[in-house]
């Protein structure tokens, strides 16, 4: 409780104070062995170097894209980051300005803290639930069940429980650095409030699934889960791959809806707009509870509990 109400929320307010510091420009690598000169830009930070720089150096966030020159004079852009940087990194190289319409579709300093804050929500939210799988360790769930209150009931209360202790301290944690502080988290309170709600259900609806279908090593199959989709949805940056196989799968994930949403608030954009992302993120959070729930009505029917 102290790790989830007291230190998660210092960490989140530290991350926050940090990354409110630091510009959104454009880290690119330029590659070639001739001295080239380039018009200066307050988002582009070019490092001209001579070998091309291994790959793993985008995913890490070393450089958002690499530039090299082909023989006949174009420039090749090579970027992990979304079709519109990658125009946008081309045009400034070609016509030395970047588009005009660029800066509504730059990702803000609000959508990677969200982002960052969701992966923390979704390994907070399984300590938090510890108390599920203690209870059916230690044969209490099976004494709770004797009386009035049915499985359901009891999802029910441990979702809220774990809901209020994601969504309470992250918010305040969020809000006093902004006020106190200063930092431009890119969200106004109202929109960082109702975000937040989807955030938490999502964390609390996945944790009580993870909770639900596993015995053992629940935390540690959580923090795999939550670190390898969150990144493959673009929670630190604009993940998209090559393969339109790994690009579908990425699009199935629930945090990929929550990350178009929240960096089309940040940009200005209504809720209404974005509906579609809305329901799909909604819907996973109905799913994964339904199914937790039919898994542990099942196996109290089969005596496990």
């Amino acid at each position: 409780m102290i790790i989830a109400v007291v230190v998660m929320p210092l960490f989140i307010g530290a991350a926050i104070f940090f990354s409110g510091h630091f510009t959104n420009v454009y880290k690119v690598a330029f590659i070639s062995d001739h001295a080239i000169s380039f018009p200066k830009s307050k988002s582009i930070q070019i490092d001209k170097i001579n070998e091309r720089p291994a790959t793993s150096s985008l995913a890490m966030g070393k450089y958002n894209a690499f530039v090299e020159v082909n023989k006949d004079g174009e420039f090749k852009v090579t970027t992990l980051k979304g079709e519109s940087d990658k125009k946008a990194i081309q045009t400034f190289f070609e016509g030395g300005k970047l588009p005009e319409n660029n800066k509504t579709e730059q990702r803000g300093i609000g959508t990677n803290i969200l982002g960052f804050v969701l992966m923390l929500a979704l390994m907070q939210g399984v300590a938090l639930t510890t108390f599920y799988p203690e209870d059916r360790n230690n044969s209490t769930f099976k004494r709770i069940l004797t009386s009035p209150v049915n499985s359901r009931q009891y999802l029910a209360a441990q979702g809220i429980f774990t809901f209020i202790c994601l969504y309470v301290p992250t918010f305040i944690a969020i809000a006093i650095t902004k006020i106190c502080f200063g930092v431009e988290i890119g969200f106004g309170l109202g929109n960082l409030a109702v975000l937040l709600v989807i955030l938490a259900s999502l964390a609390t609806a996945f944790s009580l699934f993870m909770a639900s279908i596993m015995d053992r090593n629940i935390s540690l199959g959580t923090s795999g889960i939550s670190i390898i989709t969150c990144i493959l949805a673009g929670c630190f940056f604009n993940f998209t791959g090559n393969i339109k196989v790994l690009d579908v799968l990425c699009n199935i994930l629930p945090q990929k809806a929550f990350m178009i949403l929240i960096q089309a608030v940040e940009n200005g954009r209504a809720f209404q707009e974005f509906a579609g992302q809305l329901t799909y993120t909604v819907t996973w959070v109905f799913a994964l509870w339904l199914v937790g729930s039919v898994v542990t009505n099942r196996r109290i029917k089969k005596g496990v509990y």
